[in-house]
């Protein structure tokens, strides 16, 4: 019963699809998010209608979808323009794709956070008040504990901020993680239910082809039953029958002549 409900409230929780934003934000760079909202749900946009939604040239719009294309988040078909004679792209935003990029790229930041998390709860810093400059506790004692760009003395650097700081900053990811997973996880079994309804129409589809070849079958054996067979395979022999009683025969040319001597 809990599995049966988690699975209605997946299908029935809507796409987060600000998780795609962050993304293609990342990727292809300023303002290029808006472009979720133009292919998301869709399937071969026009690129001149992305250009005029982006209120971009065809040229900035082609190269921020080369830029999402060859991180294969968008996909395009291109085609011919008979009378005009160049090619229009239509473009495919790959939500699948996406959310695989962007877990890899949660995890890759977690990873690193964590590292200076370990780092820092582990480690002593120290800091340069007038210059900014913050050092591991081996550079500044090979310093004598002197700032090398103005000469001030550091001193020790609180890390308890920066703790809590990216502490919070992993805890945010993680949660995104979680939403990145779940949304996954709704188009994998999306994948699945297609694929199981696909398996069915072939299955359904080679039944009847049993099907019709059973009742073929079983047309011939009873054909074969009521001497039906030789009459339906039996037509070569008796157009050959035919032929011999319709064909007339050649007269013999020798015969002919012999009578004709004769008389």
């Amino acid at each position: 019963m809990i599995l049966m409900a988690t699975k209605k409230a997946q299908e029935s929780k809507e796409f987060n699809i600000d998780l795609l934003k962050d993304i293609v934000g990342e990727v292809g760079g300023k303002n290029s998010s808006v472009v979720v909202d133009l292919l998301y749900g869709k399937q071969n946009v026009n690129e001149f209608l992305i250009a005029k939604k982006l209120d971009l040239t065809i040229n900035q719009t082609r190269n921020v979808l080369y830029k999402l294309s060859d991180e294969g988040l968008v996909s395009s078909v291109r085609k011919k323009d008979k009378k005009k004679g160049w090619y229009t792209y239509f473009w495919t935003f790959n939500v699948d794709k996406a959310l695989i990029l962007l877990k890899k790229n949660i995890l890759r930041d977690m990873e690193r956070l964590e590292h200076q998390l370990d780092s820092r709860i582990k480690k002593s810093f120290y800091k340069c008040k007038v210059c900014g400059v913050e050092v591991t506790e081996e550079t500044a004692l090979s310093h004598d504990f002197t700032c090398l760009e103005c000469g001030e003395i550091y001193e020790l650097s609180e890390n308890k901020h920066l703790v809590n700081d990216i502490t919070n900053q992993v805890n945010k990811l993680r949660r995104k993680l979680v939403d990145v997973d779940f949304e996954l996880e709704i188009l994998e079994s999306k994948k699945l239910k297609r694929f199981e309804t696909e398996n069915k129409k072939l299955e359904i589809e080679k039944a009847k082809k049993r099907a019709e070849k059973r009742a073929v079958n079983k047309l011939v054996k009873l054909a074969k039953n009521k001497g039906i067979k030789k009459k339906i395979v039996g037509k070569k022999e008796i157009k050959k029958k035919v032929t011999k009683k319709n064909v007339k025969k050649k007269p013999n040319k020798k015969l002919t002549k012999k009578k004709v001597k004769k008389k």
